[in-house]
């Protein structure tokens, strides 16, 4: 096993540049934002982003993870606070919904947007997990319709997602989700 030789501290101060500067501009602008962007206002080339993450995944999991995981067991606290399987399903929804809405970096990584982002990617299966672990919950009680599945749940959420990135997306799109939501409840 070969010993990595610690950073000098202007590297270690370049990183935390790349990495407070990608995590506002990710925020901001999403997932996809300009990565030479990113390097201007951490005040560094593109080559020393490229040297210290390797690529827009590598960047992605060293600043995303820890606030989308944060973001999303805040959801999941919430969801699992509703005392019956449909509110909590109906939390579920609507809270991930209003996360696409409002992060746009974690609408991406809902939308699988760079699914080489491995860190990332499983924090959104976890987070999937809960949902299946929903539904299965509200079939349990009789609540929910037998045919409405994990994928019907996926589905809504990436419509959801891909109309809250659309700036010209038609208004109302929201309504029709829960239309489509309400008409699987038994």
């Amino acid at each position: 096993m070969t010993d990595r030789k610690p950073l000098r501290r202007d590297a270690r101060d370049n990183a935390a540049k790349l990495r407070a500067a990608a995590l506002e501009t990710f925020l901001a602008q999403g997932l996809d934002a300009p990565l030479e962007v990113i390097a201007k206002h951490a005040g560094v080339s593109i080559g020393t982003l490229y040297n210290r993450f390797g690529s827009r995944e590598g960047l992605i999991d060293a600043v995303i993870p820890d606030v989308a995981g944060a973001r999303l067991q805040v959801l999941a606290a919430d969801v699992l606070a509703e005392p019956v399987a449909k509110d909590r399903l109906q939390a579920f929804l609507h809270g991930m919904i209003d996360l696409q809405i409002a992060d746009p970096a974690l609408n991406d990584a809902i939308l699988r947007r760079y699914p080489d982002a491995v860190a990332l990617i499983g924090i959104c299966e976890h987070t999937m997990a809960l949902g299946r672990d929903l539904i299965d919950e509200a079939h349990r009680e009789g609540v929910l319709a037998p045919d409405f599945t994990a994928d019907d749940l996926l589905n809504l959420l990436w419509l959801a997602g891909t109309a809250a990135r659309e700036p010209h997306a038609p208004n109302g799109w929201r309504d029709t989700l829960e239309r489509a939501l309400a008409s699987a409840w038994t």
